[in-house]
């Protein structure tokens, strides 16, 4: 491909991400879809003899998602790279596979409509079925409140800790939605949360309990106060500089937390999400309410969630299978 066609489908994409900013996608959402469409462009380059975007037909993604079905991931961190760096071995996770060929859905169905193209070879792309898989290694309750009361609160980085790792399960926020939290998002006297532009772009108000609502308290008079918070840092979670937290950051004082607290399994903030949402209904909270709590705009995604613990089920079968009452 040569220099001018690149540039013209690199304009191209400039405008798509240019109007999704319009259109008010999360930056995160327009930095996937740009990283996935950039890595379409490498492998028409390279595994193609096509120049054009206007060349690309439904043949051409179709076998587009066969290599992406095939193709190993790589040790590069970051977007998918088509490189010379050796593959890990393992698949292109389904889900992954669907983002990318969901953000050439979206790229071409711009371009048709904005008449770059005359019509739109992905219109009638498929994406992969994917399967509805139960959340792995759950926490069970007494896990969770010892993972939460395991962490050391004598310093202010102790304190924002146990702070956030309360909220994280009190609440079942997003990794996004807690770094993004400010102060004026905390309403001590409702013992509330408003989670701003969460997934989706949507708002809520979260509740928090009275124990959560004073530990967060605590942390915000007397543990953030003695961190270097930066001039104009409005965050309500800060890091030892005092700048907002990385998205690691979060992943990596659960991690911690949960070694500190002895659990042999891996907890992951999302793991925490998960718990809140599965904890509340084995308590008898109603479906409705996890959606509102977790910010789901689908009641199915939500549903998920309302499985039956294997421990639950042995319990009922021992009490109400015939066999089990006539050997009683």
């Amino acid at each position: 491909m040569d220099e001018r066609q690149r540039r013209k489908m690199d304009l191209l994409l400039l405008r798509f991400v240019e109007a999704m900013t319009a259109w008010n996608f999360s930056k995160l959402t327009v930095r996937s879809y740009h990283d996935s469409i950039r890595f379409f462009f490498v492998w028409l380059d390279e595994e193609t003899g096509v120049e054009d975007l206007a060349q690309v037909t439904p043949e051409t993604l179709t076998s587009y998602q066969t290599w992406l079905f095939t193709v190993e991931k790589m040790k590069s961190r970051g977007p998918l790279r088509r490189s010379r760096e050796t593959g890990t071995g393992e698949k292109l996770a389904v889900s992954s596979q669907g983002k990318h060929l969901s953000a050439l859905k979206s790229f071409f169905r711009f371009l048709a409509q904005e008449g770059k193209l005359l019509v739109d070879p992905a219109a009638g792309l498929l994406l992969p079925k994917r399967r509805k898989l139960l959340p792995q290694a759950l926490i069970t309750a007494k896990e969770a409140i010892k993972l939460c009361e395991s962490i050391d609160t004598k310093t202010p980085m102790g304190h924002r800790n146990r702070a956030l790792v309360e909220v994280l399960y009190a609440t079942g926020i997003r990794n996004a939605e807690i770094r993004g939290l400010l102060l004026s998002d905390f309403d001590s006297q409702a013992g509330t949360l408003s989670v701003r532009a969460g997934k989706g772009g949507k708002d809520r108000v979260v509740p928090l309990g009275p124990l959560v609502s004073a530990v967060l308290s605590d942390y915000i008079a007397e543990g953030r106060p003695k961190l270097p918070v930066k001039p104009g840092i409005l965050n309500i979670f800060v890091s030892e500089h005092g700048w907002p937290l990385w998205p690691q950051s979060i992943v990596r004082i659960v991690d911690l937390a949960a070694k500190k607290a002895g659990l042999k399994k891996p907890v992951r903030p999302h793991r925490l999400r998960h718990a809140c949402a599965t904890h509340m209904l084995q308590g008898g909270a109603d479906v409705r309410h996890i959606q509102r709590l977790l910010g789901h705009s689908s009641l199915a995604t939500t549903e998920i969630y309302t499985r039956v613990e294997i421990g639950d089920l042995k319990a009922v079968h021992k009490r109400f299978h015939p066999r089990e009452r006539m050997r009683r």
